[in-house]
């Protein structure tokens, strides 16, 4: 079904819990081939993980070096901006 937001490439998903599911009805099926998925900058979603780890492990570091919840909280703003 196309996408709340308008935009042409976007499609709105729903996530169900199937154990409150008890019967299953198909009112309309589809026999088109969807479109195809976008593709995926690797590269791009590589530099984002290395980038979040070393953040992880800073904030790990300042933990396990006995910096106070402020103090934390404090780079993690400074950072930031």
């Amino acid at each position: 079904c196309p996408s709340s937001s308008g935009k042409p490439n976007h499609a709105d998903i729903l996530l169900v819990n199937l154990q409150y599911v008890s019967e299953v009805e198909i009112i309309n099926d589809r026999t088109e081939t969807p479109p195809p998925l976008a593709s995926l900058n690797v590269s791009k979603l590589a530099t984002k993980a290395r980038t979040e780890k070393e953040e992880k492990l800073s904030q790990a570091y300042a933990i396990s070096a006995g910096v106070s919840l402020e103090g934390q909280q404090l780079f993690q703003t400074i950072h930031k901006t």
